[in-house]
């Protein structure tokens, strides 16, 4: 499980920065619903947190988050590790104020317990987590494997509400292959025949641009304009970026995050039977009651693409490597639909 603020920190902070937060319980446990105000004033609590208390499969890249019932512009969490020793980071709120965000200078360990502490009006409320074991080395190869990327348990965070009703429209799996780790790392990527696991032979691969692999065994490629072709359609993604971990016996990688953008223009002739209407306008019209708002695409400026946030994507390993396509290489062959 991860949080974006470990691919995209400067947003992050940009948009934590010079906020207020709110407050939790005076007991120590968060969301028991405490009221102890000290006299303040002060009536907030502790809503949820970001890992969940007790969590023992966290992600090692992982931010800490409080978010809180009213707003308190005291709030700041701490984190230490089992030994208590305390863990470096920033302490930073959201633009409401509602919401605690700590961020730390560098990876967590992996297996490793944590203890985070919120400051506030309300208390001094704790939680206790320990990451899993990805982050650990790498004791085997990955070169050659693939993988198939579970979206089914992901957590669709951008556009709300809207993107896993796009997804819906896909039967195509994603797939991941590494060609080299070392020195640096080459990924390709492909889609599934529809249903299945089996790469789409008569779609061309997609070649991501050579990654800096030197935090191994976590990884982060992009930002590419890429352009995936499924359900018929060429669905363009703007400044595509997918990271994760691979596991330490490279059969799977975890936290895995996929940022982009995709433009209402193109979505149009895939989404119109499902929004009812194939004009860019009225997509973008459609989406804004589910309070989203269409923004300037990267391309062009123009007011029609939706920016993508997936987050904690899992893959795992396929028993058979992904096969290089160009465009030639499709229309070539001769079991290929032209």
């Amino acid at each position: 499980m991860t949080r974006i603020a470990w691919m995209f920190p400067a947003l992050a902070l940009s948009t934590f920065a010079g906020c207020t937060s709110k407050n939790g319980d005076d007991s120590g446990t968060p969301g028991d619903g405490g009221t102890g105000d000290g006299g303040s004033g002060c009536t907030a609590e502790v809503d949820s947190t970001w890992p969940a208390n007790g969590e023992t499969s966290a992600y090692y890249r992982t931010n800490v988050e409080f978010d809180l019932s009213d707003p308190d512009t005291t709030a700041v969490i701490t984190l230490a590790d089992s030994a208590g020793s305390a863990v470096a980071g920033t302490s930073t709120l959201n633009d409401a104020g509602d919401v605690v965000l700590f961020t730390p200078d560098a990876p967590l360990a992996s297996g490793t317990t944590y203890t985070a502490t919120l400051a506030y009006c309300s208390g001094n409320p704790e939680i206790s987590f320990t990451t899993s074991s990805l982050g650990a080395p790498l004791a085997a190869s990955i070169d050659g494997n693939a993988y198939i990327v579970d979206l089914n348990g992901a957590r669709f965070l951008q556009p709300a509400g809207v993107a896993d009703l796009l997804l819906s429209q896909l039967n195509n799996s994603i797939l991941m292959g590494v060609q080299t780790s070392s020195p640096n790392l080459q990924m390709i990527g492909a889609i599934s025949v529809d249903g299945g696991t089996d790469q789409d032979v008569c779609t061309p691969t997609i070649d991501f641009p050579s990654a800096d692999f030197s935090d191994s065994p976590y990884f982060a490629v992009g930002p590419q304009d890429t352009t995936i072709s499924a359900a018929g359609y060429d669905i363009e993604i703007s400044q595509l970026m997918i990271s994760g971990t691979f596991s330490a016996d490279g059969t799977y990688f975890g936290g895995g995050v996929l940022a982009g953008q995709l433009d209402a223009r193109v979505l149009a002739p895939l989404v119109g039977s499902l929004l009812g209407t194939k004009d860019p306008d009225a997509i973008c019209a459609t989406v804004a009651g589910f309070g989203v708002t269409c923004t300037e695409c990267a391309s062009d400026g123009q007011p029609y693409c939706l920016d993508v946030l997936v987050e904690d994507i899992t893959a795992t390993a396929l028993g058979t490597a992904i096969v290089p396509r160009t465009q030639a290489d499709v229309d070539g062959d001769s079991t290929c639909a032209k």
